[in-house]
């Protein structure tokens, strides 16, 4: 009897891994049978789940705007990124910036704080027009890491959303054959320049093609970045993808989003914890790690807005004008020091700190960064110095305009006579 059912229990494990090889690829869990997409419920319902915590998954941080180049203001900015345990930055470096010393200076101060920088860059164009502009933007990272070994930049994170173009939507299959040809090409060039290369990928391409979708993580990145910002879904939409880096031996991360709503960027409140808040969102990833692990990393788009979900206040720049064009230069713009502070009516007072050069410019641009600005608030601006005098009597005030935060404003100083002075 006992040898019976040894022979019946081996014939039904056989059955059952036969029923494994076989099965279809949709019965891995991310798609039900009916080929539709979970939802968080269901996937919490059936219990998936894919702990994998033999590693640590890197916490990033996209940053598409310079302000982590201003050294003045970039202790006060680093209080976010420990706050999200962030040791990856992906950065947007325009080519004439791996030229100046700003560069190494914020790598080095990144790396301070245990930090890494990666390089972003991304045009959804690129299938359709070629690489030559993503090739010389290369070739400028790689001369600046010959150049600055000890502030190396190892890595690049390609944001290329190809998927919106409307020759992509109109035939999916080829615009991702199309696509991924472009980044095998886009992957190899940075990898023979000793280049990590992430890939940021919406959450959908592993829907248009599996068979492409493998191919592609296989031979077009070392690291998967997935634009995963449904809310009622994140959880079963990266379930595939997930499965697959394992199996390739791939790192992958799913990205939380943070913008305000943007119709340009298709930003929708089913999208964004802008609204939700900084607990909201914490709750949000803590419930991620506990279907994935920690092997999972933590994306975050992006720094301006992770600003405000985590302190409620704002970022915004101060542009410096000259009363006088004699004091101005070509941009008529006066340079009053490397600090302001614009104090409030109930004395709140919020420093402001001058950011370096544009170098894609052709004249100097200058701005002061302020950090901790409340909206439907006066500010007086104040110099530090004894040499300029502000002239602008109306007060600095941030507002929502068309429901969007402007996030900039403008003063005009002048230059201190000696007689003046005194």
């Amino acid at each position: 009897m006992r040898k019976q059912t040894r022979i019946a229990a081996l014939a039904a494990g056989l059955l059952a891994l036969l029923a494994c090889l076989t099965a279809p690829a949709q019965s891995a869990g991310y798609w039900n049978y009916d080929e539709e997409l979970m939802d968080d419920r269901t996937f919490q319902e059936r219990k998936l789940s894919a702990v994998d915590a033999s590693s640590q998954g890197h916490h990033s941080m996209f940053a598409w705007d310079l302000y982590f180049f201003n050294s003045g203001a970039f202790s006060a900015l680093s209080k976010v990124l420990s706050a999200y345990k962030i040791d990856r930055v992906y950065q947007e470096i325009p080519a004439p910036y791996f030229q100046g010393p700003e560069l190494p200076e914020m790598v080095k101060r990144m790396t301070g704080q245990g930090i890494q920088v990666a390089a972003l860059n991304g045009d959804r164009r690129w299938p359709e027009e070629g690489l030559d502009a993503y090739k010389s933007w290369i070739d400028a990272l790689y001369a600046y890491n010959q150049r600055c070994p000890s502030q190396r930049i190892p890595a690049v994170a390609l944001d290329v959303e190809s998927y919106t173009l409307s020759s992509f939507k109109a035939d999916p299959a080829a615009g991702f054959a199309a696509y991924a040809q472009c980044m095998e090409e886009a992957y190899q060039y940075a990898h023979q320049r000793d280049l990590w290369v992430v890939q940021v990928i919406p959450a959908t391409l592993d829907t248009i093609d599996r068979e492409q979708f493998e191919w592609f993580a296989a031979h077009c990145c070392d690291e998967l970045s997935i634009m995963n910002y449904y809310k009622n879904t994140e959880l079963a939409a990266i379930w595939n993808e997930v499965l697959t880096c394992r199996r390739l031996g791939i790192p992958v991360e799913t990205i939380f989003e943070t913008m305000p709503l943007n119709s340009y960027y298709s930003v929708t409140k089913e999208k964004t914890y802008f609204y939700s808040g900084a607990r909201a969102l914490a709750n949000a990833v803590e419930e991620m790690k506990n279907a994935y692990g920690s092997s999972l990393g933590i994306g975050y788009h992006h720094f301006e807005t992770m600003y405000h979900v985590y302190t409620n206040l704002y970022l915004a720049e101060i542009y410096p004008y000259a009363k006088s064009g004699a004091d101005g230069d070509e941009n008529g713009q006066i340079r009053v020091g490397e600090r302001i502070r614009l104090r409030s009516k109930n004395g709140t007072v919020v420093p402001a700190w001058l950011s370096p050069p544009n170098p894609e410019t052709g004249a100097s641009e200058f701005c002061y960064l302020a950090v901790g600005i409340q909206l439907n608030t006066d500010y007086a601006v104040f110099l530090d110095g004894e040499d300029y005098q502000v002239t602008t009597t109306r007060p600095l005030c941030f507002k929502k305009k068309s429901g969007k935060v402007a996030y900039s404003e403008s003063f005009h100083a002048e230059r201190l006579s000696p007689a003046k002075k005194e």
